[in-house]
């Protein structure tokens, strides 16, 4: 007998949730433990499923963690402001108070298995060229180039005065990098995420420091761009 529409429906959404519980439980394994580290029963076991089950979403483990990758790819650049956002915030807000929105912005819209997909990437670049190569590009490149886009469009506008935009933004990018990764710890209660997030305010104020047009780097923590 022919399948009622109803029931193919309710059992697509079964098996998207399936597939999404198969990810997320992955995703949460491979950062603690590391890819090597993990089996499909493992997995399986998290996600409170059969193991069986996983082989009718995924190939393997493999195809897993590639999926997590693309995932990756997609949603980390939606974690900043768009720029169409930006030129707003340019005409509303100071320097220091774009930079700042930016911070709070991402820290709003990362987490969960986004930023276990972040350390997952950041073990295994150690070990697998695809995962150096999403380092780079989508961790270290685009952010900056992001930065780089922001700090030009500042520059035109004669919001800061002229600087290598590229290398501020390559730098700051750098620090806050180091400062993320610090705040996930905080998220596994291995630091303090308050202390953290001071920190990211006062690598922001020092780089809008550097950039005043009417001041010098000395009192960057002081004041605002």
């Amino acid at each position: 007998m022919e399948e009622k529409a109803p029931d193919r429906v309710k059992k697509r959404k079964r098996g998207i949730a399936t597939a999404r519980a198969v990810l997320d439980a992955a995703a949460e394994l491979f950062a603690r433990r590391g890819y090597d580290g993990v089996s499909v029963r493992d997995i399986a076991l998290k996600a409170g499923i059969q193991e069986s089950s996983i082989y009718n979403h995924f190939s393997g483990k493999a195809e897993i963690l590639e999926t997590l990758y693309r995932e990756f790819v997609e949603l980390v650049p939606k974690t900043r402001p768009s720029e169409e956002a930006l030129e707003e915030m340019l005409v509303m807000m100071e320097p220091e108070e774009v930079f700042k929105a930016i911070l709070f912005h991402v820290g709003q819209s990362v987490g969960g298995t986004l930023t276990n997909t972040a350390m997952i990437i950041n073990l295994e670049k150690f070990k697998t060229q695809r995962a150096a190569d999403l380092y780079y590009r989508y961790v270290v490149r685009e952010p900056a180039a992001y930065y780089e886009r922001l700090i030009q469009r500042m520059i035109d506008r004669k919001m800061v005065k002229p600087v290598d935009a590229r290398l501020i933004a390559e730098q700051y990018n750098y620090i806050s990098l180091a400062l993320t990764k610090e705040y996930i710890m905080a998220q596994y209660g291995f630091a303090d995420a308050h202390e953290v997030v001071g920190y990211m305010v006062q690598t922001l104020k020092f780089f809008c420091g550097l950039m005043k047009p009417d001041g010098s780097a000395a009192d960057e923590t002081e004041e605002s761009c």
